[in-house]
């Protein structure tokens, strides 16, 4: 069954007169794709099984003034007849989305990851309240979506001009989006451990980079990988073809692997260097 859950009301004060006025639109259909995706990951945080889905209500006359709907699908229908619980979730989402426009509001970016782990504990410890299963653990909001959503967000609205900009209205209170939020060091703030390594492999080159100076697609262990020539030495005679080597060969070669983890959850991600060419193995 779907049903509606929560209401919220999107105020535009645009520049009058304004040129390129698709500009204006492109804003507001960038802003509700952010939102939609956004009110996606919060409800899955309640239940797995939840969708969200933004309906558009109303556009109200002599401003631009969008109402919107929350609608849920597929949701069970013991849960639909329960009044309170309908309250309790609609409140989470506008109380959810409210408290992540206010955290960027007034800020012109953030320099530690604690003011990240602080939004994330605070929009979680709302969804216990509002599961329809009482065995199941509410999901965590993984920090790096919640930087790929303030990175989205802020990118949406950031073709406000000067005095211009758009509020988030509802019951849970108002906020408004912030254009000059700064999101450049946020990826950065993911990053609780590097490690380096430096060995020597043989490999068998699956695709040499005949062309350019990018990456090589190497076999090493039996598994397939992506690495940056860095001997730009050999690579320089490999171009110019004084480097003798063939579809069957192997390249002795000193790599370096860097590993990067990004919080607790989530796969660590790994880059490869070859720093040096040793040898070429001919089979």
């Amino acid at each position: 069954m779907d049903v509606a859950v929560a209401e919220f009301e999107l105020y535009f004060d645009f520049e009058k007169q304004s040129h390129s006025p698709q500009r204006v639109f492109k804003i507001i259909a960038d802003l509700l794709v952010v939102l939609g995706k956004f009110d996606s990951l919060l409800v899955q945080t309640a239940d797995p099984e939840f969708r969200a889905e933004l309906i558009l209500e109303d556009i109200a006359t002599g401003s631009l003034r969008a109402k919107l709907a929350i609608f849920l699908r597929s949701i069970p229908e013991e849960a639909v007849k329960n009044f309170d619980w309908k309250k309790l979730i609609g409140h989470f989402l506008n109380k959810g989305l409210q408290s992540f426009i206010k955290f960027l509001e007034n800020k012109s970016g953030i320099d530690n990851a604690d003011e990240l782990k602080n939004l994330q504990a605070a929009l979680e410890s709302e969804a216990a309240v509002v599961s329809t299963n009482p065995l199941l653990v509410p999901g965590q909001i993984p920090l790096d979506k919640l930087v790929v959503f303030m990175e989205e967000m802020t990118r949406a609205v950031a073709a406000l001009r000067g005095q211009e900009y758009i509020e988030y209205r509802s019951a849970a209170g108002n906020a408004r989006f912030n254009p000059h939020f700064n999101t450049d060091n946020l990826q950065s703030l993911l990053i609780t451990e590097t490690q380096n390594s430096e060995s020597e492999y043989l490999v068998k080159a699956k695709r040499p980079d005949f062309m350019g100076e990018s990456m090589w697609e190497l076999v090493l262990k039996g598994h397939t990988i992506m690495a940056k020539m860095a001997d730009n030495d050999w690579l320089e005679d490999f171009h110019e073809g004084r480097v003798d080597f063939r579809p069957s060969d192997y390249l002795r070669i000193k790599l370096q692997t860097e590993t990067t983890f990004r919080g607790s959850f989530g796969n660590p991600s790994v880059h490869h260097t070859v720093l040096k060419v040793l040898d070429i193995v001919r089979q």
